[in-house]
């Protein structure tokens, strides 16, 4: 924008060389305060935005990446987003709410209410709820409600760039509603995106492959951590460390393995919803529907009309 940026920040309370060490922690509200100053001729909601719009999942660390997009549905992802969320920023709350066809994702920012530069920070936060969304459900996909617990009146630019979204500012709370459906659907194939480094892309394939290795195991006891490692040809430690450095674990790729079987095996008409929880190595088909709702929010049955619904309005 032209704005003098170097001078202003030698003149700041945030750190002078903040631009060179991007991974280190720096006071939300000096950041604030600085980005209102040095961004004065834009309106608030209007800069929030512009910002908002530079943020991305590739903007993350490798290992945050890793968490959020090797999870296997929308809901586990934008959970893994809130697990995060947890220790990058120790004053937002953000949390994944139920409301009837939809879902809700709160993201406060504690004490800051009535902070007149507070958009900033809302805007981001909801932007990467938007990223997470996206990468499941396409680029274009837009929220059908924002809410801002800011007062500012919407510019024209808010409105244009998300012309069929309910925007509705002084909330309790910031949040954003997203369709409930999107958030069931299985995201193994959008694990990768073009903008994604190569050596990440490689890890998270090895984490994708590693599932597939041990599903025919699933029901006959043989899937210990020492047993896949064998089947890898790596050592136990090799194989523990190179799920951590992804954020993962071996028991969680053991559930992610049986939800990604019983995905698929729900597309089978010809199955009935028991035959697909043995199949896929649950105890009981209690067990199972207690799993899959924990990956998508719905149970099995609810997921496989859901499929069928989606398949027939594509023919």
């Amino acid at each position: 924008m032209g704005a003098p940026v170097d001078r202003d920040l030698a003149h700041s309370k945030l750190p002078r060389h903040v631009e060179e060490t991007p991974d280190l922690y720096v006071s939300v509200r000096v950041a604030m305060e600085w980005v209102a100053r040095t961004g004065h001729d834009l309106h608030p909601m209007e800069l929030g935005l512009l910002g908002a719009r530079n943020a991305s999942l590739s903007s993350l660390r490798p290992v945050q990446q890793a968490v959020i997009m090797t999870a296997q549905t929308g809901l586990r992802r934008l959970e893994a987003l809130v697990a995060l969320s947890r220790s990058e920023d120790s004053v937002l709350e953000m949390s994944v709410r139920q409301e009837a066809e939809d879902v809700r994702v709160i993201c406060d920012m504690a004490g800051f209410a009535g902070h007149p530069h507070l958009c900033f920070a809302e805007w981001l936060n909801l932007q990467a709820v938007i990223s997470v969304v996206r990468s499941v459900a396409g680029p274009l996909w837009c929220p059908s409600e924002l809410c801002f617990v800011s007062s500012h009146r919407l510019p024209e630019a808010v409105h244009k760039a998300f012309p069929n979204t309910r925007i509705l500012v002084g909330r309790p709370h910031t949040s954003v509603v997203v369709e409930r459906a999107y958030l069931a659907r299985s995201t193994n194939a959008s694990v990768a995106s073009g903008d994604q480094q190569k050596g990440r892309a490689d890890e998270w394939q090895f984490v994708g492959l590693l599932r597939k290795m041990v599903q025919p195991y699933l029901n006959d006891g043989r899937i210990d951590v020492a047993f896949a490692a064998e089947m890898a040809g790596i050592s136990t430690r090799t194989l523990q460390r190179r799920l951590k450095l992804c954020g993962s674990s071996y028991s969680q790729i053991l559930q992610e393995a049986r939800f990604e079987l019983a995905c698929t095996s729900l597309d089978d008409p010809t199955l009935k919803v028991i035959d697909v929880a043995m199949m896929a190595g649950y105890e009981s088909p209690q067990h199972f529907t207690r799993a899959f709702r924990r990956f998508t929010g719905v149970t099995p049955t609810d997921y496989r009309g859901q499929s069928f619904q989606a398949l027939s309005e594509t023919e």
